[in-house]
């Protein structure tokens, strides 16, 4: 039923505490102000190109007959109608759009979509696939059709409202003027279903039952028996190396046919899904008007500060309405250098990866450290490459599991004190020898800060399948391996090969005093425990078989822009 009222939307908020700002150069006095009410349409339909009818909540500004604004869409399958009654917080992670109170304000249209067979959208859901791009494709050409559309349409919204926004992008819909996606992956096999060759269980076994849960045991339920009845966990498995049917079946980001003007906003703690996509997004796309910004702190902590809408406003008003904000006078890169889990400091750069990076090399040591009491194997990490051959082996069965949701470490190499503060920004690439009794082994590396009182900061993380160890020349640097996922290359039981692990990317000031800590663990306890994690594995270091770190060490800049800390 097609339904319309007058009232302005009272959006429930759980209580966020906001661990990062976004900064804003400017003042704010040219930018759209708050001056209109909210219509708000429910269940309108939108016809797509096979005739199903997709249901979008609308709201748009209460204003004169014949104004026309411009659209900000959102399509997920979280349920639209939730994003009325639930907060932002924590076990409620479905929150991820724009709040249509604060936008419709300021002169935007609002839609959000839900995806077919899912919410009160009927069809067979069919999550994250080219079937949803181009459904998303038919709904912004209608939004820019409508009496109330000024013809320009722009995407928003956090994680699965981002990563489809990579998607459709891809399919060049006419009528899509900018991008924002905020915190979404871009190469769901890559950045999200199989990190390094090892299926997210963890996440996927929770996430799949919570989206399923929300449509079938909600009093929100629609009436349709079709609804998220994918066997999508089922479709991963048995998709489980990279093929074509992650791009034609699922949907991938076609970086080279991106090039609508994006502003893509990451997070340095998004290593578990979202942070690779938003700098990949951003370089490979071949968007001629392109922004990076990486921030820190909660998932959606940044998109709902005032700080956060600012900025997403100077762009929108600069993209969507012709307003001069000054956000393309600035420089394209914008980053949050961590000196902690979440305080950083802002600061403008011209490209990534930064030029001026002095990639450094840190060899794995066998030598006895004295730092982590309670890793398998305390040892150092030097930037002096040891002469003789040495190995350390550890065993990889189930007391490597038990360890690892212990958060007990396999093997730590540890540096001596800095004597300087060192800024450790980039791309990492962890070079090892291995070999296992076994026919194949995973790796788990974490790159962390010890501060000087003892404390562990964890900075980013990387995982690898040694059996997907196969490189693409075309896409492979000596700083960031990429992997082709293309076919298995077991090992042969004893045999010594060479794999790269790549750890994702980083932002983080090492201090005078504290240490560079690299944890390759076994397990995480979270990701598929595969059959043959039951011998022992050993990695190798020194002499003709030397296993090293590629660290990205950035030196301070001329001029230096750093914006004040946030916290």
């Amino acid at each position: 039923m097609h339904k319309v009222s007058r009232f302005c939307v009272s959006m429930v908020l759980g209580a966020c505490a906001i661990a990062v700002t976004v900064p804003v150069a400017l003042a704010q006095d040219n930018l759209s102000q708050p001056e209109y009410g909210v219509i708000f349409e429910q269940d309108v339909p939108i016809r797509v190109r096979d005739g199903t009818v997709l249901r979008a909540d609308v709201y748009r500004p209460d204003a004169a007959a014949g104004m026309h604004f411009p659209v900000l869409m959102s399509m997920s399958a979280y349920q639209k109608s939730l994003d009325r009654i639930l907060p932002h917080d924590a076990p409620f992670t479905h929150v991820e759009r724009p709040e249509p109170e604060w936008w419709t304000a300021r002169g935007y249209v609002l839609v959000f979509v839900d995806t077919r067979g899912t919410g009160t959208s009927p069809g067979q859901s069919d999550i994250w696939s080219m079937q949803e791009a181009r459904d998303y494709y038919d709904a912004i050409e209608w939004a820019a059709d409508q009496g109330w559309s000024s013809g320009k349409v722009g995407l928003v919204g956090v994680s699965y409202y981002a990563i489809t926004q990579w998607n459709v992008a891809s399919l060049r819909p006419p009528s899509l003027t900018t991008i924002v996606p905020w915190e979404g992956w871009a190469d769901m096999y890559r950045d999200s279903v199989f990190h390094g060759g090892v299926f997210n269980q963890g996440f996927y076994g929770r996430w799949w039952l919570d989206v399923r849960g929300k449509q079938l045991l909600e009093n929100t339920r629609a009436d349709n028996s079709a609804a998220l009845s994918e066997d999508l966990i089922y479709n991963f498995l048995a998709h489980h190396m990279d093929s074509p049917w992650w791009d034609e079946v699922k949907a991938r980001a076609q970086p080279n046919q991106i090039t609508v003007p994006l502003y893509s906003s990451g997070n340095w703690q998004g290593w578990n899904h979202h942070m690779r996509g938003n700098i990949d997004g951003f370089v490979r796309s071949a968007s001629a008007n392109k922004k990076l910004q990486m921030h820190t702190g909660g998932h959606v902590d940044a998109f709902y500060s005032d700080e956060g809408k600012q900025e997403m406003l100077r762009w929108y008003d600069y993209w969507l309405k012709d307003i001069d904000t000054g956000i393309m006078d600035e420089p394209p890169v914008k980053l949050c250098i961590r000196t902690g889990e979440e305080a950083c400091t802002w600061r403008f750069e011209d490209e990534w990866p930064l030029a001026r990076t002095q990639y450094t090399t840190y060899y794995l040591t066998a030598a006895r450290a004295g730092v982590v009491d309670d890793a398998i194997h305390d040892v150092s990490l030097s930037t002096s490459a040891p002469r003789r051959e040495n190995e350390l082996t550890y065993a990889s069965g189930p007391e490597a599991y038990r360890r690892a949701r212990q958060g007990l470490p396999t093997m730590s190499f540890t540096t001596e004190p800095l004597a300087a503060d060192v800024e450790i920004t980039g791309h990492i690439n962890l070079v090892m020898w291995v070999s296992s009794e076994t026919d194949d082994l995973d790796v788990f590396a974490y790159l962390r800060k010890v501060n000087p009182d003892g404390s562990v900061v964890t900075a980013t993380r990387g995982i690898l399948q040694a059996s997907h160890r196969k490189l693409d020349p075309a896409l492979s640097t000596p700083y960031r391996p990429y992997h082709t996922h293309d076919e298995e290359q077991k090992l042969t039981p004893g045999e010594v090969v060479p794999i790269e692990v790549e750890i994702w990317a980083t932002s983080m000031i090492f201090e005078a005093g504290s240490r560079i800590r690299l944890d390759v663990n076994a397990h995480d306890g979270q990701h598929y425990f595969a059959a043959y994690n039951l011998g022992d594995n050993t990695v190798y270091t020194g002499g003709d078989r030397a296993s090293y770190l590629v660290l990205p060490i950035v030196p301070p800049k001329d001029g230096d822009s750093s914006m004040s800390m946030n916290r």
